[in-house]
Parts: C-alpha cells; sequence; structure tokens
C-alpha cells in the first residue's frame, strides 16, 4: 500500500492540519492492524462500513473506512512534522 496523493483538507486555530490520504489500493483489515504501532486504534468491524479511528499519544489522530482507498489524519501543532513523517513511514517501507 503506497501513497498517491496528499491534499490539505483545513489548517485549525489550534495550529494543528488535518491531510487526506489517497492510496494506491484499499485499506485491508491487515493494513488497519498495523497503526496499532502508533497508537491506540478503534476498529469498528461489525458497521455496514467498518470503520477504523486511530488516536496516538501525541494527539495524532486517523479515520478511514475498510475498502476504501483514502483516510483522513489530524496531525497537532506540536510535533506535527515528526507524526507526519512516522504516519507515512508506515507507507513507504512495502
Amino acid at each position: 500500500m503506497k501513497i498517491d496523493a496528499v491534499s490539505k483538507l483545513e489548517d485549525c486555530f489550534d495550529g494543528s492540519i488535518i491531510l487526506g490520504y489517497q492510496f494506491d489500493e484499499a485499506w485491508t483489515r491487515e493494513w488497519i492492524f498495523r497503526l496499532r504501532s502508533l497508537g491506540d486504534l478503534d476498529y469498528f468491524s461489525d458497521f455496514p462500513r467498518p470503520f477504523f479511528r486511530l488516536r496516538g499519544p501525541d494527539g495524532l489522530q486517523v479515520k478511514g473506512v475498510e475498502g476504501e482507498d483514502n483516510c483522513r489524519a489530524i496531525f497537532p501543532k506540536q510535533g506535527k512534522e515528526t507524526l507526519r513523517q512516522a504516519f507515512e513511514g508506515l507507507f513507504a517501507a512495502d
């Protein structure tokens, strides 16, 4: 799974940034569970469209739907570049 495109969706008043990620393939359960290395993962497999939400200890949040090829990530003001590199690094290794 590789990142195809990144788009800036919003800047928040608190200095955080919201980015949209487009991937070359859809989210699978395996890829969703890889996010656990970055924080607490909630995975709602019983939803009609299985939803996931990652909450990192430093304020990182990632939300998406299994079977779709995109997600939304919120990077907090403090350490946003480090967190962004950690998130994007998951997709650079494969």
